[in-house]
């Protein structure tokens, strides 16, 4: 019974972190090139992102909040999502180093 009650809280807690990013149109993993806070950018070279048939490719991508930046540096392996925006266009709705 224990056991299972272990098992059941894992499923849970999976569960909710794969719903954390439900929103996102699609995610990526690449390597931070450079940053720039003043316009709230980040410039990534990113594995192919199947969600949105891009190949991989070194591109800027603008972060819906600056403060997303923070966690953050150039060199740096990071996991990232993005949210389509209205215009049509992608931004980053989270970014943390990759594990």
């Amino acid at each position: 019974m224990k056991q299972a009650l272990t098992t059941l809280i894992a499923a849970f807690a999976v569960a909710a972190a794969s719903n954390l990013y439900a929103a996102d149109a699609a995610s990526g993993k690449g390597t931070v090139n450079r940053i720039d806070l003043a316009t709230a950018t980040v410039n990534i070279s990113h594995e192919a992102i199947l969600a949105l048939k891009w190949p991989g490719m070194t591109m800027d991508f603008k972060a819906a909040d600056k403060k997303l930046l923070s966690g953050v540096k150039p060199g740096q392996a990071v996991t990232f999502g993005l949210a389509k925006e209205a215009s049509g266009g992608y931004v980053i709705s989270h970014i943390e180093p990759a594990q």
